[in-house]
């Protein structure tokens, strides 16, 4: 495929090489973890759903805070509000962790607005089918990286809006625009399904740069 065009090489560069580092992370306190959360639908944890836990966290937080989120399919529309940065949302496993909604107004199932966030281990799902839009998670936000999830819908699956975002080990299903948005991100092992063929997808700055088919 090659090199991309310089100014987005300069910005994967940055991306990769600062701001997914937790050893060189200045945004939030370094490497280290503040507070952990556990939420678990069987009360062992701290809260037994998901957006209580986010709300728990301060505003304006500058701490890394993790949130451990247990086995389980958590029905909830959940939001992080711009000033709650610095989060570390981790399931379990994106086969055991769910998070799914959907309603008549197709309303994100997740929708992420701060920098320096970290997602993994989860599946983000919208049930909302086939009537129209299905956003099954929205992120904005500079320095934001998911690993390891799982992006569960029909149209619109993950709306990638704004920021620089760095994808690794995801799967994407969905059938009409299912990777859609202006951020300037790097999908790397990134697997998609449309309409039942496999697709290897590769973004930036929100444009398909390649897409290979594969059986």
């Amino acid at each position: 495929m090659g090199l991309p065009p310089r100014p987005m090489f300069f910005h994967l560069i940055i991306l990769i090489g600062c701001c997914f580092c937790f050893g060189r992370a200045i945004d939030c306190g370094g490497k280290q973890i503040a507070q952990t959360i556990i939420v678990d639908q069987q009360g062992k944890g701290a809260f037994k759903n998901i957006q209580p836990a986010i709300d728990s966290v301060k505003m304006n937080n500058d701490r890394w805070i993790k949130i451990h989120i247990n086995p389980g399919t958590y029905v909830e529309s959940i939001y992080i509000p711009d000033g709650k940065p610095c989060i570390i949302l981790e399931g379990s496993d994106r086969r055991t962790t769910k998070i799914t909604y959907g309603d008549s107004k197709a309303t994100f199932a997740f929708f992420s607005k701060p920098p320096n966030m970290v997602f993994s281990g989860i599946t983000f799902e919208n049930t909302y089918g086939t009537k129209g839009p299905a956003v099954a998670a929205k992120f904005n936000g500079d320095k934001v990286a998911i690993f390891n999830c799982n992006f569960l819908g029909y149209q619109d699956t993950l709306f990638d809006a704004s920021g620089i975002h760095y994808y690794k080990n995801c799967y994407i299903r969905g059938e009409v625009d299912f990777i859609w948005g202006e951020s300037r991100s790097f999908f790397e092992r990134n697997v998609g399904i449309r309409q039942m063929i496999k697709l290897v997808l590769f973004f930036m700055e929100g444009k398909l740069l390649e897409l290979v088919k594969f059986f």
